[in-house]
């Protein structure tokens, strides 16, 4: 679970099936699916199928592509280190609430 701040989040699936929690709501988003995440709602998303899934991420106002740019070298070979995270998320103003959606 995460918070962003300063962006709405809107995902596109284009394959898998996911696992969306948006506050307190939980539900599934298959294939052409759509889920919006506002700004200051807790929110996590997970693919539930064992194939690799796809999602295109909206963001508005935009730049939350660079979030991922960081965070890629970062988490290559691992789990990335707690520091570099919470580095990482307070540059972009977003709040790490855990824990992790699990497929069940």
């Amino acid at each position: 679970m995460h918070v962003h701040h300063l962006q709405e989040e809107t995902i596109h699936v284009l394959k898998g099936r996911f696992k969306v929690r948006i506050g307190d709501e939980m539900f599934y988003c298959d294939e052409g699916g759509f889920a919006y995440l506002p700004s200051k709602v807790p929110h996590a998303f997970l693919n539930v199928t064992d194939e690799p899934g796809e999602i295109i991420v909206f963001y508005t106002p935009g730049g939350g592509h660079t979030f991922y740019q960081e965070f890629g070298p970062l988490a290559r070979n691992g789990p990335p280190d707690q520091k570099e995270l919470a580095a990482l998320n307070e540059k972009y103003h977003i709040t790490r609430l855990g824990p992790l959606l699990t497929a069940d």
